[in-house]
């Protein structure tokens, strides 16, 4: 019953498969999974997408259609084609092997769990047919040379790791293995800029790839402060909207370094003593608990209700849907 209305939803036309170059299988429909697809239905491509829950494809069919429909009517829909073409390239499989048969770029987008993303990948290796077929994890933090460690398409295995949600932020990390082959890499970010996302190729393998690494180290700096009484978390949550946000959004963080004095080298004649000597003042690593934590998560419970995280988070998106619209309309 399930897998029938699975594909009562799916529209599939032989016209609409043939314009097409690129066959997208999503392994996984939650947050990402869901978003992934969007972004490539959105850029022209065919979409598959298997979940282990029959109830969880329907379930993200369902959210799909609905979310494109509304992105319509809110004016902030991505692609040249309506939500009803991008809808009908997106199609629900009950079977792992149904959903990468034909697929040339494989995105798996299942929890960040190692043993249960090896399981998936170990299935994907099983079923995809050639030897250039395109094996992507969104993981976060998992070095894609343990996620692929012993597979038959180990060189084909890459990381693509979004930020979330990757539909209006289209910056994504790639981060091959060791053994990866090189196109596999080339053809990874043509193919993520053609559907609108900016990939940047990590040149090693690192702990926590690029933006964890920025993005945790924020996280950790505001928590330190919180900690040891200098901010209130409020206070905290004005810099970066009213503040280092703002400017972020237009530059690169080493760009604005280069803008604020004569060039880097400049900079960091001017800078680079002060930026050293605070680094000695950063300390050891903090846990993320205890009672800083309760400081913040009430001060952001005032702020945000828990029973209106929903409704904050949709807000959010529409806020960064303006904004990538303003962007795209100034870059140059």
């Amino acid at each position: 019953m399930a897998m029938a209305y699975i594909k009562a939803l799916s529209l599939p036309t032989s016209k609409m498969a043939a314009k097409h170059d690129h066959n997208i299988a999503i392994i996984g429909s939650g947050i990402i999974g869901r978003n992934w697809t969007m972004v490539f239905a959105s850029g022209g491509c065919n979409v598959n997408i298997f979940d282990s829950d029959e109830n969880q494809i329907q379930s993200a069919l369902v959210a799909v259609k609905e979310t494109l429909e509304q992105y319509e009517k809110d004016g902030i829909l991505k692609g040249s084609d309506s939500a009803a073409d991008q809808i009908a390239r997106i199609r629900g499989c009950s079977t792992v092997k149904d959903c990468v048969s034909d697929a040339t770029f494989v995105m798996e987008c299942v929890p960040e769990r190692l043993h249960i993303k090896r399981s998936v990948l170990s299935q994907i290796d099983l079923y995809v047919k050639d030897d250039d077929v395109i094996m992507a994890s969104s993981s976060s933090s998992i070095f894609p040379s343990v996620l692929s460690e012993g597979m038959q398409h180990k060189r084909q295995i890459i990381v693509t790791h979004p930020l979330n949600p990757p539909y209006f932020l289209p910056f994504v990390e790639v981060v091959p293995a060791p053994w990866t082959d090189k196109d596999i890499t080339e053809r990874v970010c043509q193919i993520l800029t053609n559907v609108g996302m900016t990939p940047a190729v990590l040149k090693k393998e690192t702990k926590g790839f690029l933006i964890c690494r920025v993005q945790h180290a924020i996280t950790a700096e505001c928590f330190k402060l919180v900690r040891d009484g200098v901010v209130t978390p409020g206070d905290i949550d004005k810099l970066m909207p009213d503040g280092l946000g703002r400017r972020y959004a237009f530059l690169g963080a080493l760009e604005a370094s280069y803008l604020n004095a004569n060039g880097m080298k400049d900079f960091c004649e001017r800078y680079g003593d002060n930026i050293y000597e605070l680094q000695q003042d950063f300390g050891p690593p903090v846990k993320l608990e205890g009672a800083p934590l309760e400081i913040i998560e009430a001060d952001i419970g005032k702020r945000i209700p828990l029973d209106q995280i929903q409704e904050k988070r949709d807000w959010r998106d529409k806020r960064l849907a303006e904004l990538d619209k303003f962007i795209n309309k100034t870059k140059k």
